[in-house]
């Protein structure tokens, strides 16, 4: 069983992000993913081609007693390891302010709740996503006379990790990382929030790592924790068609529903310039052919009147053979 906590501001100048709800989507769409970036050794041991399975919420809930007036989204997940035995992933996403000097107590007061009603074996990540350097405790101790407890956890801080190395991985959750430090990066600037938006959205579009599936879980997330102003939006969504356009090769609307605002406005924008262009095709075949058709009727007037073939090849710009086919035809 794996414990995955996030710590994070919920402060932000730009749209009221639901970032809880984000998490638990991109998860829940993304989970083999969101092990391989957060719990590499945990990933290598799942076996992916069975699928895990999303049990009742209702089971963790019962758990964490002191949720009440907490942002919590929470997952629990039945997976199944390479060697056949059947395990639990618990994934447990907080969102809440950078201070909290009790943190380490209430790791340690999950872990022990789901160790005694479950009696799995589990795996702690805390993750914190505060933009700020802080001394977030890897690890609870207790002592009273001669009693003991370490109780330790692994820790992965956003603020801890580059932006360098994250551009440079092809883990698709490296570009959720990214997108949280962006925005804490542009809470008062949206113009740079729009510059580092379409930016991370143009890589994942041009990286041939991706299926479309991903991409779209990716863009729903980048979407909606970078909110930008409605002129910014318009201007991104005329960028991100023509990158489309030009780099989603295989592109495919396999589904109407669950796109992002961008991914929407990006297949109306093509949808509408295919009609349109479909349209304009349209007139100029028929505009040909209608010249055609009054060429002929032109030509044929011109023999009626007893016009010499000559001079017919002169002003219709046909040679005679063409013109005494037509009468030939008619």
């Amino acid at each position: 069983m794996t414990a995955l906590v996030w710590e994070n501001s919920t402060d932000y100048e730009v749209g009221n992000v639901d970032q809880d709800g984000l998490w638990k989507k991109v998860i829940g769409e993304l989970f083999e993913d969101f092990l391989l970036y957060f719990a590499p050794d945990l990933h290598a041991q799942v076996d992916f081609s069975e699928k895990a399975e999303f049990l009742q919420q209702e089971l963790f809930q019962q758990i964490i007693k002191d949720k009440k007036g907490r942002k919590i989204t929470d997952q629990l997940v039945k997976v199944h390891l390479k060697d056949g035995e059947e395990k639990w992933v618990l994934v447990h996403v907080e969102v809440q302010s950078d201070n909290e000097p009790d943190f380490a107590k209430r790791m340690f007061q999950y872990f022990y709740r789901i160790f005694d009603k479950y009696d799995k074996e589990i795996i702690a990540l805390a993750i914190m996503t505060s933009p700020h350097k802080s001394e977030f405790p890897t690890e609870f101790r207790y002592t009273y006379f001669g009693t003991k407890l370490n109780y330790a956890y692994n820790t992965y801080k956003i603020v801890d990790h580059s932006y360098e190395k994250l551009e440079q991985s092809d883990k698709l959750f490296s570009k959720m990382i990214l997108a949280i430090k962006y925005m804490h990066d542009t809470r008062e600037d949206v113009d740079k929030r729009y510059t580092f938006k379409m930016k991370l959205m143009g890589e994942v579009i041009k990286s041939k790592h991706y299926s479309w599936p991903e991409i779209k879980a990716v863009f729903y997330f980048i979407d909606y924790l970078l909110r930008l102003p409605e002129k910014l939006s318009e201007k991104l969504y005329d960028k991100m068609t023509t990158i489309m356009q030009k780099e989603g090769n295989g592109m495919v609307q396999f589904e109407s529903e669950g796109w992002s605002p961008t991914m929407e406005a990006i297949f109306t924008r093509i949808h509408e310039k295919g009609e349109k262009e479909g349209i304009e095709k349209g007139l100029e075949q028929g505009i040909e052919q209608g010249i055609k058709k009054n060429k002929v009727e032109f030509v044929l007037g011109m023999i009626k009147e007893g016009i010499p073939i000559a001079t017919i090849t002169k002003i219709a710009g046909l040679d005679e053979v063409a013109i005494k086919k037509l009468i030939e035809t008619k």
